[in-house]
């Protein structure tokens, strides 16, 4: 079933990755720990998807209280998990931490990546094992995602 974003879906979006994680305060040092941090399943309203089978699950890492300082996203898909082609009104810069991702006939394996210019349209597979990437952005974790 592919799920497609209207206005309500964005605002989940939005409350979703922001409390995946403790706000930062972009004039202040803050830490975190990718392997240790919880993560916080992505079910979107209206589905009957319980939270231990979600397909996303986010941790935000950098996650500032603030639209002008860059945030960094934790993400991890399933095995096989499809994200359909969408955009994004912020570039992205997204590394490979574990397991493989498909881009396209392109395939990232740990250590590699790929950016996104903003409204960029793209769509991802993760591999067979999964993937756990890092996603770095510009702004803050109140970005758009349009379906395409």
């Amino acid at each position: 079933m592919t799920h497609v974003a209207d206005e309500h879906d964005r605002d989940f979006e939005s409350t979703m990755m922001q409390t995946a994680g403790p706000l930062t305060n972009p004039a202040k040092t803050s830490f975190f720990d990718f392997n240790g941090m919880p993560e916080t399943p992505v079910v979107p309203p209206g589905t009957e998807v319980p939270p231990e089978g979600a397909m996303i699950n986010l941790q935000a890492l950098v996650n500032p209280d603030r639209p002008d300082a860059p945030s960094l996203l934790g993400v991890r898909y399933t095995p096989n998990a499809f994200i359909p082609r969408h955009k994004h009104n912020v570039a992205q810069i997204v590394i490979v931490v574990e397991g493989e991702l498909r881009q396209g006939n392109r395939r990232f394996g740990p250590g590699e990546g790929y950016y996104t210019p903003a409204e960029g349209p793209y769509a991802v597979q993760a591999g067979p094992e999964g993937v756990k990437v890092l996603e770095f952005r510009p702004g803050w974790l109140q970005f758009t995602t349009d379906w395409v």
